[in-house]
């Protein structure tokens, strides 16, 4: 999910020169089955799609790079032998835009706390933002955690905040994760000049050459420096403040720290273009086809890393989310092999950056290429491969009426679908901010993203195809197509409902 996600992987991640022959793809000679509806999405083709497209031959798949592109290729070829139109640039069916990928002069890397000088790569590591250097005061405003709000009052400050858990285990990295998120998404919402995470104080040095190695080439839009509570504690105590009194207390109002603070990270930056890869199926009904239904997943994962205890260090990201490609893909396909389009328009949409921060469903949603007025809902897949065979999570299910149709459909086709649709199990993690289905419920489109949740191998290198359970990967698959072509055909567009206007502040 999204900016620091890549870290967790971190346990960390280190450069790798790696090569591998690319296996082919499902071959696109194929013709496309006859079977249309349901009866096109079958266990065997999505096994056949996750094979390559969890292959160690891309190498993760990380934005940018070219495993990301190869799969971006794949998806477009696929969208072609599906006779769907191109919704991409110039006639294409790949949309690109552009990415920084940062990158930081180490010599140069600054962190002052008075007089204390700390050591880049040692002490801390930078996720550089869009300014090279920001100082002064700072103020520490609490616990780093995903409902943590910073007051207006820090507006153009630096901020403070205890993080909290290590990457001693899965659980502990995805919260450590969770909480570094947290703290820079905070920090942007209140506008704060930069965030400083003072780091658990049982968090291990030894992972920080390698952290620094790997956020030296992310970006955001401003910058975090993640500091071991050791290195920074001694600048605290000479300034007459005890860091572990501070953490273990929340305050009410944020706390002047009566340092001066200097923070540089001399950062140049790489320009390239990552692609977003679109098609569209045009509608059959002459008015509601300029109405779209759009059907998203994102293609990239976070690439390569340090080798774990079996020697793998590819991230294959086959449930993240190699499983959502593969439902658009299947979606596509059965769609587009109807006898008839459904009476609204259909786009598929697979997005690149996700793990960045959502770049590609952001782009997307503010340069679409259908008429975004007509864009009625926004239903997407991120991890539906994993878990119990019977059950899965619609995220932001109460927040429109799509949840409604959402459980009508399952109990209408229970024989066929054998599922569940169950509660949010995971509220503390906002989980319907991170992924890309908020990019279109941000700009007001009802949206819900499908999920099999959180699990032990999420964003570790043994997320690997064999883990996946295809028949619930295919099963799912078919309740996104029964609810994309009830939405597509319905007379009226899906509404929110007044939590989801209140979760999103809608008039």
């Amino acid at each position: 999910m999204p900016t620091l996600r890549a870290i967790i992987a971190a346990a960390a991640l280190a450069p790798a020169a790696l090569s591998a022959q690319q296996p082919a793809p499902p071959r696109a000679a194929d013709p496309v089955t006859p079977a249309h509806g349901t009866a096109a999405i079958t266990a065997a083709d999505v096994q056949a799609r996750m094979a390559f497209l969890a292959s160690d031959a891309l190498l993760g798949r990380n934005t940018p790079s070219p495993g990301l592109e190869s799969a971006a290729r794949y998806g477009a070829a696929e969208f072609a032998r599906f006779g769907l139109r191109p919704a991409g640039d110039s006639g294409t069916f790949i949309q690109r835009y552009p990415y920084a990928q940062a990158i930081i002069d180490r010599a140069a890397v600054t962190f002052r706390a008075g007089p204390a000088a700390l050591v880049y790569g040692q002490d801390y590591f930078v996720v550089p933002g869009n300014a090279d250097s920001v100082g002064g005061k700072a103020v520490y405003v609490g616990t780093a955690r995903p409902d943590l709000v910073m007051p207006a009052s820090v507006s153009g400050r630096l901020v403070v905040v205890a993080a909290p858990d290590t990457l001693g285990s899965p659980e502990s990295m995805q919260r450590w994760q969770r909480n570094l998120v947290a703290a820079l998404t905070a920090g942007m919402a209140a506008h704060a000049a930069g965030v400083i995470a003072v780091l658990d104080p049982a968090f291990r040095g030894a992972a920080m050459p390698m952290l620094a190695a790997m956020t030296a080439q992310e970006s955001a839009p401003i910058p975090l420096f993640a500091v071991l509570h050791a290195a920074f504690a001694p600048a605290l105590e000479a300034a007459g403040l005890d860091l572990g009194r501070l953490r273990a207390a929340e305050p009410a109002t944020p706390v002047e720290l009566p340092l001066d603070f200097l923070l540089r990270t001399a950062t140049g930056r790489i320009a390239t273009r990552v692609p977003n890869v679109v098609a569209v199926l045009p509608g059959s009904d002459p008015v509601l086809r300029d109405e779209y239904v759009v059907f998203s997943a994102h293609v990239d994962h976070v690439g390569v890393g340090r080798p774990d205890a079996s020697g793998d260090s590819i991230f294959n990201g086959a449930d993240d989310d190699a499983s959502g490609t593969v439902a658009v893909l299947e979606l596509a396909q059965a769609f587009a092999a109807a006898p008839k389009a459904p009476a609204r328009s259909l786009v598929f949409l697979l997005v690149s950056g996700e793990e960045k921060g959502l770049l590609g469903s952001q782009y997307y949603a503010e340069h679409p290429t259908v008429p975004a007025a007509g864009i009625v809902a926004n239903l997407n897949a991120d991890m539906i491969g994993h878990s119990r065979p019977d059950t899965v999570f619609m995220i932001g299910e109460e927040y429109t009426d799509l949840g409604t149709r959402a459980q009508q459909l399952v109990r209408q086709h229970a024989a066929e679908l054998k599922l569940v649709i169950a509660p949010d199990l995971w509220p503390n993690e906002s989980l319907f901010t991170r992924s890309d289905h908020y990019s279109f419920a941000a700009k007001g489109v009802p949206a819900v993203v499908f999920s099999t949740g959180l699990h032990s191998i999420y964003l570790t290198p043994a997320d690997n195809p064999e883990t996946i359970d295809n028949d619930k990967l295919a099963r799912i698959t078919r309740l996104l197509y029964l609810l994309g072509d009830e939405v597509a055909n319905a007379p009226a567009r899906p509404k929110w409902t007044e939590a989801g206007r209140a979760r999103l502040k809608l008039q």
